[in-house]
């Protein structure tokens, strides 16, 4: 699996960079000679004031831009991790190689949940919050709630078995036993008496059936 942070730093870097450059723009306007002589324009100049005010304006939006990239990326690195156990050095039993982990922690980064991948049945959209139904080591289907965004669960695994099917759900695709097709469009059966049919929305129909049928 690819680093699923990359994205987000990617962004980040071009974000403060493009900000940064904004910033060095503004200081050569007011310290540099031409600059100075630009500004004094402004007094007489009407279309000056206007490139200054929209000069002024771009620099406040690249710089709330950053700051939003900036705290996206903070929060998701701390809330949700997944981790590759067959490469972790523990005191525990072997991990087979391939066996992931999704660590999930608060916006303080305090750890809340610890729970492999092949355990999590499908994920639910709260307000604020989000519901992960998951099998526990006594094979009980347990529910964990957390504040986080669903959007963040779908960018942080988009290459791993948890696929967006609906605005409110997020399904594991290995769980799915039955796959069906009714009046109001498909439906995903996780073959657990406790949990009910999980909803394929239109928007998602084509990427859960590509997901499903290629599994």
């Amino acid at each position: 699996m690819k680093n699923n942070q990359s994205p987000y730093l990617l962004e980040l870097i071009v974000a403060l960079v493009t900000a940064f450059l904004a910033l060095l723009a503004g200081l050569a306007l007011v310290f540099h000679p031409s600059g100075r002589d630009a500004l004094m324009s402004l007094k007489t100049s009407p279309e000056a004031m206007t490139a200054a005010i929209m000069l002024g304006a771009a620099v406040i939006v690249l710089a709330v831009v950053a700051i939003e990239v900036l705290f996206k990326w903070q929060v998701r690195s701390q809330t949700i991790r997944l981790m590759n156990m067959g490469t972790v050095v523990s005191d525990q039993a072997t991990s087979a190689p391939d066996e992931k982990v999704i660590t999930m922690a608060d916006n303080e980064g305090t750890m809340k949940l610890s729970v492999r991948l092949r355990n999590i049945y499908y994920i639910e959209s709260d307000d604020n919050y989000i519901k992960v139904w998951y099998q526990d080591y006594t094979g009980s289907v347990k529910q964990y709630m957390l504040r986080c965004r669903l959007k963040t669960v779908e960018e942080s695994f988009a290459e791993s078995d948890l696929v967006r099917c609906h605005r409110k759900y997020i399904i594991n695709i290995s769980k799915v036993q039955v796959l069906s097709k009714e009046k109001d469009g498909y439906q995903l059966d996780l073959g657990v008496e406790s949990i009910g049919a999980v909803p394929v929305s239109k928007t998602y129909e084509a990427a859960v059936l590509s997901r499903f049928n290629s599994r």
